[in-house]
């Protein structure tokens, strides 16, 4: 009997050690795991001052601003790349943090000049979707510098490097240090997704156009949606709201008469979007600035943020979308998925609650597409100016999978952003476009 009882001592402390074990490496696991379990720092976020942000400390300044897509050349062909498992951007972005400038050329603005740095075969280029300034990253340069570029040309060296923007063919040469780009081009070389593309200009800059028509893979996730009360939470306090009012099937809760926080209509299944105001009379920040302060919002939400990007930007406004698989997602049509502007009265908001959750294993299902020249042609016989074409993209357009409540189905398409907004090629194609094109008149007219 003495056996037995030191034999279940013994197991019992085997156990309880080994419980204990577990519980650490999990616990080393979740803490030290900085993409699928991001949310957990969520909460500490919301007390993230602007100023704080603005010390560009943050991790997600660097993940947030990643470039979006890809560029190489191939036997004299072009080709975007892409590789899910040996990202492009992220491999950049670690050497970004580690770069420092010695010196910075402005090269003379020069259409053919750009257009041969666009061709130029030993070069790697990764491209933002919008303008970025050299102060957004002070390991760029430390000087209060508001200089935009859109385009990262990686050159066969370890000390030089090409900025470039887009929309005015200027060309920025920085000498540097610290930085060791030899594994990008590695991954480069050996990109799993390469994909023939040719650049046109459109009215933003230059586009990648897919050559041939392609297949693209639909993909499926799991998604969820935080109660309205968790929103409330983060952005209004818990004890601080003062009214909530309800004006045809919307409630807005209100902090105070400059703070305010609109939610969703009431019953409506697939109407997940909010609006956030906060009144303040302030100067519009500077172009580094919003870009900045926009971070702040991104965190007080309190989405994932383990798949936004930046997207887009204008004279007064920032937004952010999810990118999966290389690609953007697109809401309600043509939406992203946080949209701050800033003006000089308030600061607002618009923002959807869909979290992408838990990737479906892929099935097999594809869309195949029209080449980028075909749908431009398109387009413009329908009476859409090229003029007015700022960008075209192939993004996914959510589609509800009628097996689960949850589950949603990822639909590769073509989204355009003309005359100012986003919508989907289709939507264009259906739209009566003389009411852009009066409006465009009377404009020409006062």
């Amino acid at each position: 009997m003495k056996f037995k009882s030191k034999l279940g001592d013994v197991f019992l402390m085997i156990g309880t050690f080994l419980a204990i074990a577990i519980s650490i490496a999990l616990w080393i696991f979740i803490m030290t795991n900085d993409q699928r379990f991001d949310r957990i720092n969520q909460s500490s976020r919301s007390s993230y001052t602007r100023q704080q942000t603005k010390s560009r400390n943050d991790k997600s300044l660097y993940d947030l601003y990643l470039p979006t897509s890809s560029y190489g050349f191939r036997n004299g062909q072009l080709y975007q790349l892409y590789d899910s498992k040996k990202n492009l951007p992220f491999e950049f972005s670690k050497e970004l943090k580690k770069l420092t400038v010695k010196r910075i050329v402005t090269l003379p603005a020069s259409e053919n000049r750009y257009k041969k740095m666009l061709n130029n075969e030993n070069y790697i280029q990764l491209a933002y979707p919008d303008e970025i300034t050299f102060n957004l990253f002070t390991s760029v340069t430390e000087k209060k510098d508001n200089r935009e570029f859109t385009r990262v040309f990686i050159t066969d060296s370890n000390k030089t490097l090409y900025l470039g923007n887009d929309k005015t063919d200027r060309i920025y040469r920085l000498s540097i240090k610290g930085a060791n780009f030899n594994r990008l081009r590695q991954y480069a070389q050996n990109a799993h997704s390469k994909t023939p593309v040719h650049f046109v200009r459109l009215e933003a800059g230059y586009t990648p156009f897919y050559s041939n028509k392609n297949k693209w893979k639909v993909y499926s996730y799991l998604i969820n949606h935080q109660s309205d009360s968790y929103f409330v939470s983060r952005l209004l306090g818990t004890s601080g709201v003062s009214s909530r009012t309800n004006k045809k099937g919307r409630t807005t809760y209100s902090l105070n008469y400059y703070t305010h926080l609109q939610v969703p209509r009431s019953g409506n299944q697939n109407d997940h979007t909010y609006l956030y105001t906060h009144y303040e009379k302030e100067t519009i920040p500077s172009t580094t600035s919003r870009l900045l302060d926009s971070i702040f919002y991104v965190h007080r939400v309190g989405l994932m943020e383990q798949d936004l990007r930046f997207f887009d930007a204008n004279k007064n406004s920032v937004s952010y979308i999810n990118y999966i698989e290389g690609s953007p997602v697109f809401l309600n049509d043509g939406d992203s998925q946080i949209y701050t502007t800033f003006s000089n009265e308030s600061i607002m908001m618009n923002f959807n609650s869909t979290n992408f959750q838990i990737p479906i294993p892929f099935d097999g299902r594809t869309v195949t597409l029209e080449s980028t020249d075909q749908l431009l042609h398109r387009l413009v016989n329908h009476g859409l100016e090229q003029s007015q074409i700022s960008r075209i993209v192939v993004g996914f357009r959510v589609e509800n999978d009628n097996s689960h409540d949850s589950l949603v189905n990822l639909i590769p398409t073509y989204y355009v952003k003309a005359y100012g907004g986003w919508k989907s090629a289709d939507s264009w194609l259906k739209q009566d476009m003389s009411i852009y094109t009066n409006a465009q008149a009377k404009g020409g007219n006062n």
